[in-house]
């Protein structure tokens, strides 16, 4: 992983009333990561990710991509948002969902759709690259949760960013589905900073090389390791000295345990155990 700075957050709160949902956060992304951004929900995490896209503007601070402020960045990142349900009556298909990445507006209003570059061969290169060119003609609502996701995600690399931000990717998808995505998005890493929101704690055993605490705060960590530390940092605790943590991974495998994974005074400090 390179010490290039791809995104800088410095200083930054935001709020959409009287309380700050971000409260004076300062971090710094490098380039190559990939990071997991873990945390409770309504802790800040998808607010996180439109500040990044230049969607919400911070009442304090200052957020930089790529040396320039958000949606400066000229087409450098991809971004998925959240799983949607895509009607049975609309009759999208999956050429069209990923070359919707490709619209370009016109200098003079919008007479029309117009596409930046070789939009054809963008799409058909980025399908192939999530294993789905051999569905391009097929409509997204006959597909499996899976399949939409990597069609959703090719939509986001079609312009072959430098960075890209997904949103809870694995949501609506079954475990075998999961694997497989994480597998991919390993794979994109190689060549792009992967930034992937989850509210999932076994992402820790699926390759992502630091992790993003967002609870108010941002709590980095360069190393992808279940610690009570990390927990209480991402989720808090509750009245009973416990975090509501439903997944922890042992090896590759997620193996499941209780809502609520109290602690005893027999068990070791630091990584976390069942």
């Amino acid at each position: 992983m390179s010490s290039e700075k791809v995104i800088s957050f410095s200083n930054v709160s935001f709020g959409y009333g009287p309380h700050d949902v971000i409260d004076d956060v300062s971090f710094d992304i490098l380039k190559g990561d990939y990071l997991a951004v873990l945390g409770p929900n309504g802790g800040g995490k998808t607010t996180l990710l439109k500040l990044l896209l230049g969607l919400l503007k911070p009442k304090k601070g200052c957020v930089e991509i790529l040396g320039k402020a958000p949606g400066k960045h000229g087409g450098q990142i991809g971004y998925m948002p959240q799983y949607t349900s895509v009607s049975e009556s609309f009759p999208i298909t999956v050429r069209d969902a990923v070359l919707m990445g490709k619209v370009s507006p016109s200098i003079k209003g919008v007479f029309g759709i117009r596409f930046a570059g070789n939009a054809s061969a963008d799409v058909e290169k980025a399908l192939d690259r999530v294993g789905m060119l051999s569905l391009i003609n097929r409509r997204i609502s006959d597909l499996s949760g899976g399949q939409k996701q990597r069609v959703f995600i090719a939509r986001a690399i079609v312009d072959e960013p430098q960075i890209i931000l997904l949103d809870e990717p694995t949501a609506s998808v079954d475990q075998a589905g999961k694997n497989s995505l994480y597998c991919l998005l390993r794979e994109l890493n190689q060549d792009m900073t992967v930034i992937m929101v989850s509210h999932d704690i076994s992402v820790l055993g699926q390759g992502v090389k630091s992790v993003a605490c967002v609870n108010r705060k941002v709590h980095m960590h360069d190393q992808p390791k279940i610690t009570r530390e990390l927990l209480s940092e991402a989720y808090g605790e509750n009245e009973r000295g416990s975090c509501p943590i439903e997944l922890v991974t042992h090896g590759e495998l997620p193996h499941r345990v209780l809502e609520f994974h109290a602690e005893s005074e027999d068990k070791p400090e630091g990584d976390w155990h069942d």
